[in-house]
């Protein structure tokens, strides 16, 4: 019968860790929130009482265990689980009176040698079992009908699962003198009608035994072990058993655990070392092991990126959220106050001016980053890197660089210069030359004018040139009164000596910054230059006092600066 109940125990778990299994996470894809998230694993050690229940009665003893347990999902869980027991018992009434109750037993009949009795001699029932156990379990976790609360503290579960065992069972059956002599032990007692009494015989049982488990016990029906007593075998087993789990943190629980082993074969009936009570009743109902335990357990994994194991987490609670966040949202309103285009419920600018464009958060839009909205902006893409104004419009300044009305009005200005003559010399138009900043050498680039200057005045003998030297701005006026006068000088004494010019046939003026064609207020090459003009009553001027020198001169370099040289 016994058999019969651990066979559909372990059918029924079977069944349930099948469909844990069943349910993989491509069950969830179609899903439209995370039915099954990432979850820890757990580890846990136990350690609790441990015991045969079978032909002798039992003595308090000790098992330790190991395990790792890991969810299918939130109903279902599987489970490694190692064992270790020590297991011992002692039975207080004999089991019987003559030979043939030692008969019964081949290990104990072979050992009925030291002159006892055999008629009146009495045995007593007693073992000691290491048993050493690796089981794979399902758990069913019944805290997944828990409708009450989303988070809880405690997990009420079932366990089931198979696996492999070895174990080694002693008698305590001789001592120096050879075989215990037990024939004094109910002397006086009625061990069968008193519970007294058997309490009194165990006493005295327990004064005759030396507490050295020297005899190994039999390890299958009919035969010893006297030829092999360190013999292993491996057994195969099933166990069932309830738990209760406490949660002391989301990382530590404690559990209470019950489990019941039973061993398949004709060695499931040889855990305490007996098949029979007395020499006329053998047992038919195989031992069961016991282990009363508490269980220490661990998660594993990572906290921030993995939920607790699932027997933990309440699949109610995805849906709890879920309409909570439904509850907390506002109704749909659709005013759009400010008519920009951006309802209020997300519209972070509410008051917008009417007809301004906005982005998607409905903020008046600014598309140049001046300052300015869009809406007030008379140039919404201003240049960048300039100031703008109030309308937002960027102020550049002016250009230095010379324009086509800055050329005509030179060109005009030069050409309202020259009079008309009956030689023809006032028909010439003479180019002028420019000059480095802050110098008075002529540079290479300008002395085909200076040529086409004495050409004219080689054609015309009779004719006298006024030269007059100008700078720009970047100086002082003394300094470039100084300086316009060495340039006119440079240049007449350029062309006098280069083409044997008289001197006397040029006038030299100068002019210093007073006479800018170009209107700016520093540096300016169209300023720096020497001017020839057909003279008419032009005086010389006298070179100005206010200071020793003013430029520079070049060393005597003949080449082209503009041409790179």
């Amino acid at each position: 019968m016994t058999r019969n109940i651990f066979v559909l125990i372990v059918c029924l778990f079977g069944l349930s860790i099948s469909t844990g299994l069943a349910q993989d996470d491509s069950d969830y894809k179609g899903m439209k929130f995370e039915a099954h998230p990432k979850h820890q694993s757990e580890i846990g050690i136990s350690v609790g009482h441990f015991m045969v229940l079978g032909d002798v009665l039992p003595q308090p003893s000790w098992g330790v265990g190991l395990h790792f347990r890991r969810a299918f999902d939130y109903a279902f869980a599987w489970r490694i689980d190692a064992q270790y027991g020590v297991a011992k018992g002692l039975e207080p009434r004999n089991s019987g009176g003559s030979i043939n109750a030692a008969a019964a037993n081949y290990v104990l009949n072979g050992n009925l040698n030291n002159g006892l009795d055999y008629v009146n001699y009495r045995w007593y029932h007693n073992y000691k079992t290491t048993f050493m156990s690796f089981t794979a379990q399902g758990i069913w976790s019944l805290n997944v009908f828990n409708f009450k609360k989303q988070v809880r503290k405690a997990n009420v579960y079932l366990v089931g699962g198979v696996g492999f065992n070895t174990y080694k069972a002693y008698y305590d059956a001789s001592g120096r003198g050879g075989m215990h002599n037990f024939e004094t032990v109910e002397d006086g007692l009625d061990v069968e009608g008193s519970r007294a009494d058997r309490k009194t015989a165990k006493d005295r049982i327990k004064a005759i035994l030396d507490g050295d488990y020297e005899t190994r016990a039999e390890i299958a029906s009919g035969r010893g072990a006297d030829n092999d007593p360190e013999s292993t075998r491996i057994n195969f087993h099933a166990n069932a058993g309830v738990g209760a789990s406490f949660k002391i943190n989301e990382r530590i629980n404690i559990s209470i655990e019950q489990l019941v082993t039973f061993v398949f074969g004709r060695e499931g009936d040889l855990l305490d070392g007996y098949r029979w009570r007395n020499s006329t009743d053998l047992t038919q109902n195989n031992d069961l092991v016991s282990y009363t335990n508490i269980r220490f357990n661990f998660n594993i994994g990572g906290k921030e990126s993995r939920s607790e194991p699932l027997w933990w987490v309440s699949p109610l609670s995805l849906m709890a959220e879920d309409i909570a966040e439904v509850k907390a949202r506002k109704e749909f309103d659709p005013t759009d106050g400010d008519n920009d285009g951006v309802l209020d419920v997300v519209d972070q600018e509410l008051d917008t001016p009417e007809g301004f464009p906005v982005d998607t958060k409905g903020i008046q839009l600014d598309s140049d980053n001046d300052g300015v909205a869009d809406g007030l902006d008379k140039e919404p893409y201003s240049p960048p890197g300039y100031n703008v104004d109030g309308e937002g419009i960027a102020v550049v300044p002016a250009s230095n660089y010379t324009n086509t009305e800055d050329v005509n009005r030179i060109v005009d200005s030069k050409l309202a210069d020259f009079s008309q003559s009956s030689d023809g010399a006032s028909d010439w138009w003479l180019p002028m030359i420019h000059f480095d900043l802050d110098r008075y050498d002529i540079k290479a680039s300008e002395r085909g004018k200076l040529r086409s200057v004495a050409d004219v005045m080689k054609n015309y003998p009779n004719k006298r040139i006024a030269v007059v030297g100008h700078t720009d701005r970047s100086a002082d006026n003394c300094y470039n009164d100084v300086l316009s006068y060495n340039r006119a000088e440079a240049a007449i004494n350029y062309i006098v000596s280069k083409y044997g010019i008289s001197r006397d046939r040029f006038i030299l003026n100068w002019s210093g910054e007073g006479d800018n064609l170009v209107d700016s207020g520093g540096a300016n090459l169209w300023n720096r230059r020497v001017e020839f003009r057909v003279a008419t009553n032009e005086a010389e001027e006298d070179r100005p006092d206010c200071r020793k020198n003013a430029g520079k001169k070049g060393t005597g370099y003949d080449g082209n600066k503009e041409a790179g040289y």
